[in-house]
């Protein structure tokens, strides 16, 4: 029974750690170590699954460490769609690794690498800040650069992201106290990214506001169902923005 529940602890780590592979290519999805990393991260993951009996999440990391194999080759094009179902299928493999209620944290430090390997230095403003850190998350600069420039006028510490995996793989890597979302964004949307942070233990408090857009009834429905706690209408981020963030953690200033 310990032995199993190691193995399931291992099944763990290198799912994270595959998760991580798979973020790192969709940033520079032409980093042939990229491609190499995943493939090795998607067999060792592989060999563990078919010892504790998760058969579906072997196969489901073989068909990613071939898929891996073929756009090496030159036989597919990791387009940004491949990349999106990469990454669903690596939530799929976490899940499946979660098979214990009482498993433990996930372990950052897998065969000897240490987590520090996946920072991202434009993380440690938010890490050290005297300022609340906050992630502003948008695929239009324009609107990206307004929210930061609100939030930082109050004394918020702000790091920005330009769509949904670089926002989760911020959270990964990041300590904030609050994200701050729009909905309709490439490879993984507003409320994906919702659902995701919702789901992981470790973020399960993590305040999440979304920016919906005006008239959009539906639209906050789904975020609410997704797990935010509360929304903001784009267009009036002058009036409302500063005050819901401020309603969620309280002033910038701890």
């Amino acid at each position: 029974m310990v032995m199993l529940e190691l193995l399931r602890m291992q099944a763990q780590r290198q799912a994270e750690l595959l998760s991580n592979c798979v973020l790192a290519l969709a940033r520079d999805p032409l980093a042939p170590e990229q491609l190499n990393a995943c493939a090795a991260a998607a067999r060792s993951f592989e060999g563990t699954a078919q010892t504790v009996g998760l058969e579906a999440g072997a196969e489901l990391a073989r068909a990613m460490e071939e898929c891996c194999a073929a756009v090496r080759r030159g036989e597919i094009e990791l387009q940004r769609e491949l990349i999106g179902m990469m990454v669903q299928a690596v939530d799929l493999l976490d899940c499946m690794a979660r098979t214990s209620p009482t498993a433990p944290p996930l372990l950052r430090a897998i065969d000897g690498e240490d987590e520090d390997d996946f920072e991202e230095p434009y993380l440690e403003s938010a890490r050290h800040s005297k300022g609340k850190p906050v992630l502003v998350v948008d695929d239009s600069e324009e609107t990206r650069e307004l929210e930061r420039k609100l939030l930082k006028y109050q004394g918020y510490e702000v790091v920005v992201a330009a769509d949904g995996i670089e926002a989760w793989y911020a959270v990964l890597t990041g300590d904030f106290d609050l994200v701050l979302t729009d909905v309709e964004m490439p490879l993984l949307d507003g409320i994906e990214l919702t659902r995701r942070i919702r789901r992981d233990p470790r973020f399960e408090r993590l305040p999440v506001l979304i920016a919906c857009d005006k008239g959009n009834l539906q639209q906050r429905w789904r975020c609410f169902d997704a797990g935010a706690n509360y929304y903001v209408i784009k267009g009036t981020f002058h009036d409302t923005l500063v005050e819901a963030v401020a309603t969620l953690i309280g002033p910038a200033r701890k």
